[in-house]
């Protein structure tokens, strides 16, 4: 596959995977607070917009940038931070 199909396939493993953390947490009874309903709706709105500009803005090039950015964001956080 190309790199926009990848993507596609790769976000729906992930949305996928995050219902099923979430469902996980939720039968440990761990409940959502107000502030949870928000980053809810930010993630799935970002969600969104980087399907649209994935799929129909951003070519091959730029894709490969912003996984990079976005690989390196997460390597950082990862290796430096305890969150």
């Amino acid at each position: 596959t190309d790199q926009k199909q990848t993507a596609a396939i790769s976000a729906a493993f992930i949305f996928v995977n995050s219902l099923s953390g979430l469902g996980g947490m939720l039968t440990k009874g761990i409940s959502f607070n107000v502030h949870m309903w928000g980053y809810v709706v930010v993630a799935f709105l970002g969600g969104l917009l980087g399907a649209y500009l994935g799929s129909k803005k951003l070519n091959q090039d730029a894709l490969k940038y912003v996984l990079a950015t976005v690989l390196l964001v997460a390597a950082y956080k990862l290796l430096f931070t305890s969150a």
